[in-house]
């Protein structure tokens, strides 16, 4: 546990080993990983070397302490703005990805002072699958005990539980909009300049754009066969395309506010990408603007983080209610959409992993043993952030990426690509469509991939963050409400093997991307040390 201190300093090569040890023994405290806090330091001692042959004897106060729940350490150097290494801010993108995974510097420059602060994650006793599985096994032991008990008594006992499943319910919808917004706008300004948005941003935002789409079709069509599909008459077909078009027109909102009071996801993501493309075009003319968005996104991030420590309740009174009531069919959609996933998403990645080594003549089974380690953290963590530091380790000295490309593509991707999310998504929709009657024809299963194509971009790599997905898509595809707590069991269950799969894919992609743009080191890909 940190230990709360504060100490002053006067900047000197000399009070740089002293700074430096202070902060690898509040990390070392805050019970950080030794590789981050070993990079973390050498980060440091590089910045303030070169700020203390500017700035030389300039007050500097070291500082550890808690805020709001979250570990801080801090160190604010007196004296006019500075600006960090450039070897730190390789990319803006991922320096505030990073920053927010607790696993970098960032920098600010607040009442004359440059402030240098590091917020390492809050070492939990229970990790995410623990508290999911505890709150799987008390749901279903306390879930099936209630069934035992008197009618008035199940009554009383669901008066109870039912209003806190929605207070949940609630707070997750009323931050889902403006958490798409930010999500989508600052993944596209954060990419830094038009430059590099002209060179490389394109290339890859357009390729994740393409094979979210080309993911949803695919399973769509793969696992067509196993739901019942009602062939529309010609009428029929006609009215239900026509509802697709005059959707795919009603993405321009008529105002700026509606689509937030509605809840228009397909809007917010329009006005999301719209203001993220200004502002990168605007740059240093439109600073004041990216600096609210910016700060906002922190607010929202951070309500949605505390929001997500109440997953694991969520799904709780979801399975408790579910358990509680005539669940036969329920259980068999829900065993579905799981077997679905599990099966599908890993096959999806061995078949992308087939195609790179086939396009540059690579062992299949080496490129297996590179992105395996990756694979393992996320399918145990069900965390990106837990897994950024080994894949973009892998991904610079395993996969051949050179760092200027990886240190752009993978935070951006990471936030972005989800094909394994929008396998689940596809699973999902169609098993609860089944489960409760709402017909599958063909102009419903092209709305489902647009919308599950979109969301599976526009969702941030969050706790909590596909749940608010999903109330959107029953509510675009007809699918009843009643089935969002269906759809909670499910993405507990398989948001470990999803994690797991996108980073896989991740991996693949900007190897494939590195490769077209003639970035690639195939020496490296193919050396099996």
């Amino acid at each position: 546990m940190l230990t709360s201190k504060r100490k002053g300093y006067r900047l000197s090569p000399e009070t740089v080993d002293l700074l430096s040890q202070e902060f690898a023994d509040s990390l070392t405290e805050a019970e950080a990983d030794r590789k981050d806090i070993l990079r973390l330091r050498l980060s440091l001692e590089e910045i303030l070397e070169g700020w203390s042959s500017v700035l030389p004897g300039a007050p500097v106060t070291f500082c550890a302490k808690k805020r709001l729940g979250k570990q801080r350490i801090e160190i604010r150097v007196e004296g006019k703005e500075l600006q960090a290494d450039d070897v730190l801010e390789n990319c803006s993108l991922s320096s505030r990805l990073l920053a927010q995974a607790g696993l970098t510097l960032t920098q600010s420059y607040q009442n004359g002072e440059n402030c240098l602060t590091v917020e390492p994650p809050k070492k939990r006793k229970l990790g995410q699958m623990q508290k999911l599985l505890l709150a799987i096994v008390s749901a279903v032991i306390l879930g099936l005990l209630q069934r035992l008990l008197p009618a008035g008594a199940q009554a009383g006992v669901r008066a109870v539980t039912d209003p806190l499943f929605m207070l949940i319910l609630n707070l997750l919808r009323t931050i889902s909009s403006p958490m798409i917004f930010l999500a989508i706008c600052w993944g596209i300004f954060n990419i830094g300049d038009m430059t590099i948005m002209g060179r490389i941003g394109k290339k890859v935002i357009g390729r994740i754009a393409a094979l979210s789409f080309l993911v949803s079709a695919g399973a769509t069509v793969c696992l067509l066969w196993l739901f019942p599909l009602e062939l529309s008459s010609g009428g029929a077909a006609l009215s239900g395309f026509s509802t697709i078009y005059q959707i795919i027109l009603d993405i321009v909102p008529s105002d700026i506010v509606s689509p937030f009071l509605n809840g228009n996801t397909l809007q917010i993501i329009f006005l999301g990408a719209a203001v993220g493309i200004a502002l990168l075009i605007l740059g240093d003319r439109a600073a004041a603007v990216r600096t609210f968005i910016e700060q906002t996104n922190e607010v929202v991030q951070f309500l949605m983080e505390a929001i997500g420590d109440l997953i694991p309740l969520f799904v709780f009174f979801s399975l408790f209610a579910l358990l509680g009531s005539d669940f036969g069919s329920e259980l068999s959609g829900i065993l579905k959409a799981i077997v679905i996933t599990y099966v599908f998403c890993p096959l999806m990645c061995l078949v992308f992993i087939g195609i790179l080594a086939a396009r540059h003549r690579v062992s299949f089974r080496l490129l297996v043993q590179k992105l395996l380690p990756t694979f393992l953290i996320g399918l145990t963590t069900a965390s990106s952030s837990a897994a950024f530091a080994t894949n973009l380790e892998t991904c610079e000295k395993k996969l051949g990426i050179p760092p200027m490309l990886a240190h752009f593509a993978v935070p951006l991707e990471q936030v972005l690509y989800m094909p394994s999310v929008a396998v689940a998504f596809v699973a999902t929709c169609l098993c609860m469509a089944e489960n409760y009657g709402t017909a599958i024809t063909p102009a419903w299963l092209l709305t489902m991939i647009v919308v599950t194509g979109l969301l599976s971009l526009a969702m941030p790599p969050i706790p909590g963050g596909a749940l608010t997905c999903y109330t959107v898509m029953f509510t675009q595809l007809g699918i009843p409400g009643e089935a969002l707590a269906l759809a909670v069991a499910i993405n507990s269950m398989i948001d470990f093997i999803a994690t797991a799969s996108n980073l896989t894919c991740l991996q693949v992609e900007v190897t494939t991307i590195a490769g077209q743009l003639g970035m690639l080191d195939t020496e490296c890909l193919k050396n099996p040390g």
